[in-house]
């Protein structure tokens, strides 16, 4: 069956709307259920519950990003050759980038079960908060592989344009995870333990759907170059590492700003946890502008064709400026709502309220680094988008966070955080067009029509 290049004409800012806005579907169906799972917890009121989770989702948040860094790989290599119409290697390398995610993802997953307590206890966990946040951890992370997989399937099933399916997929593990949620929670009485057997069955049910129809709807898998995987790996791996590296930036950051927030207590790091589930829901579309323009960018990228390339940025930031506006007002109007909702007191409130008034605005910049690290990955410059990214989680966090949590206690860490995402933003785009300009200056002066290597 042959699928022609779909966004290689048609309307750039449908393309970024549609791409998103089915991305977004399926991701917000999980991160609802997040939002649902600590939701219930929080009706068992145990602050130390959910405190674990806030510990142990920092480090899941970590794995996750691995999973999303080596989609890129995929969106970059594949997305490329199907604009070039060369759809049997593109079906080589979906079978072997696959592979290498299986195989990778075994790796991390294996070291963080095993290191469970001790990177936890790193952290700031500590007493009841530890234990539940271990044995939340342990059962959930051996299903990384799993997620690494379907991430890769669907990130197949939008290079070739199918945003649809790739959303039945993750809206599919969003309902069997809303509906197990409260029979283990609740019914078997197995509360942390519940949620987190829930999500991996989720999981599982989104791989098994993907998995149907990239193998067997689009037949985009092949193995019968086999041999060539050993080769592969260098090329797969120049884009994949940096492109990880760039991704794990963002919750390596987030995993020193919760030791900072432990510092000042259980309340605080409860009300974190919240917020660090509020965040993909009511953001969910900047989240999915990011992995939904990739192939855009790449199929237009593959065919030379740079204004296309140049209004997908431009329709990008202006989509990502509008959608944060009107999300940062609706957080301000609604934040009693959310800290009636969590019954959040004292401390967990306060810093949910300073989230909603003040800090939700700055999360335009956040978007803007999203959409300029995607344009970086995808035109070849990977290595640059982790240079920046690894500034920004040090450079653009650390200073910022440890001044505001100083002189200004745990409100401050978030004022601080909030600082280095602007800073940076501006610096991802500026970047950005610099690479930009560059690449088309290159091409017209050499008039050279091979796509450049990766």
């Amino acid at each position: 069956m042959q699928h022609q290049a779909r966004f290689l004409q048609g309307s750039i800012f449908k393309h970024v709307i549609t791409m998103s806005a089915t991305n977004a579907i399926g991701l917000c169906a999980i991160f609802l259920v997040d939002l649902v799972d600590i939701y219930f917890i929080s009706l068992l009121e145990n602050s130390a519950y959910t405190a674990a989770i806030g510990y142990a989702s920092a480090i899941i948040f970590f794995t996750t990003a691995i999973s999303i860094g080596l989609t890129t790989a995929n969106g970059a290599i594949v997305s490329k050759y199907i604009g070039q119409n060369r759809r049997d290697i593109a079906r080589f390398y979906v079978a072997h980038i696959s592979l290498f995610a299986f195989l990778f993802t075994s790796l991390i997953s294996s070291i963080i079960w095993i290191f469970a307590p001790q990177l936890l206890s790193a952290i700031g966990a500590q007493g009841d908060e530890l234990s539940e946040a271990i044995t939340y951890l342990r059962i959930i992370i051996p299903s990384l592989p799993v997620l690494a997989l379907t991430m890769q399937m669907n990130a197949t099933l939008r290079s070739l344009g199918d945003a649809k399916h790739a959303m039945y997929a993750t809206l599919l593990a969003g309902i069997v995870n809303a509906l197990l949620d409260p029979i283990f929670i609740f019914v078997f009485e197995m509360d942390l333990q519940g949620a987190a057997i829930a999500s991996v069955i989720a999981r599982v049910s989104a791989l098994l759907l993907s998995i149907f129809y990239v193998f067997y709807r689009y037949q985009m898998v092949s193995f019968s170059k086999f041999c060539d995987f050993s080769s592969d790996v260098r090329i797969i791996s120049t884009i994949a590492f940096p492109a990880m590296l760039t991704q794990i930036a963002t919750p390596l950051g987030n995993i020193y700003v919760t030791y900072e927030v432990a510092q000042f207590g259980t309340e605080y790091i409860a009300g974190w946890a919240i917020i660090g589930r509020v965040i993909p829901v009511v953001f969910c579309l900047m989240f999915a502008v990011s992995g939904a323009i990739g192939p855009i960018i790449g199929q237009n990228y593959g065919a030379k064709n740079f204004l296309r390339v140049r209004e997908v940025l431009a329709e990008s930031l202006k989509f990502i400026t509008s959608y944060c506006l009107v999300i940062a007002l609706i957080l301000s109007l609604g934040q009693e709502s959310i800290v009636n909702l969590f019954s959040a007191k004292n401390e967990t409130g306060e810093i949910i309220r300073i989230f909603c008034q003040q800090i939700a605005i700055t999360f335009i910049f956040t978007g803007i680094t999203f959409v300029a690290m995607a344009f970086l990955n995808n035109l070849g410059f990977a290595r640059s988008a982790t240079l920046l990214n690894v500034a920004k989680m040090t450079l653009g966090t650390v200073p910022f966070v440890m001044i505001g949590a100083t002189y200004y206690g745990a409100p401050g860490i978030l004022y601080g955080q909030a600082l280095g995402s602007i800073i940076f933003g501006f610096v991802a785009l500026v970047l950005t067009l610099k690479v930009m300009k560059q690449i088309e200056t290159s091409h017209y002066v050499q008039n050279n029509d091979q796509s450049p290597s990766y």
